[in-house]
């Protein structure tokens, strides 16, 4: 019974995603569809983000409904930006004569957050271990 309920809410969550994905996408005649660039990585951040913002809702239902929040907590993001990063990159290649190459500020700021976020990973799991590590002192 969980699974099905795992399996659905996957299923809806691929498909609340290609749908929003699909009604963002400007239906722009060809003229104007050559003069909109897109920077290198546009869609695909479009969609992770997409999937995100559903797959965090569905995977606290799925906690809910299975009562195990955890899992939930656990499952609804993953899922979400994995099948966001999906209809990303499929609406990237859609896109690929409209995709700019970045440039130098947005390659400098690209870089900049990726040290941001290894930082605050390294910082999260430092924390994370001290924590266990001191309560199985205890």
């Amino acid at each position: 019974m969980a699974l099905l309920i795992i399996l659905g809410s996957i299923a809806v969550l691929t498909l609340l995603i290609v749908i929003l994905l699909g009604i963002g996408v400007k239906k722009n005649s060809d003229a104007d569809q050559g003069s909109v660039m897109y920077p290198k990585g546009y869609w695909l951040g479009r969609g992770i983000a997409l999937g995100l913002l559903l797959g965090v809702p569905l995977g606290l239902i799925v906690g809910f409904v299975t009562g195990n929040l955890g899992l939930g907590i656990a499952l609804g993001p993953v899922s979400g930006m994995g099948f966001g990063s999906i209809a990303g990159s499929i609406f990237e290649k859609k896109h690929k004569n409209n995709i700019r190459a970045l440039t130098d500020d947005e390659k400098r700021l690209q870089r900049m957050l990726l040290v941001f976020v290894i930082s605050f990973l390294v910082l999260g799991f430092s924390v994370l271990f001290a924590l266990f590590y001191l309560y199985s002192r205890m």
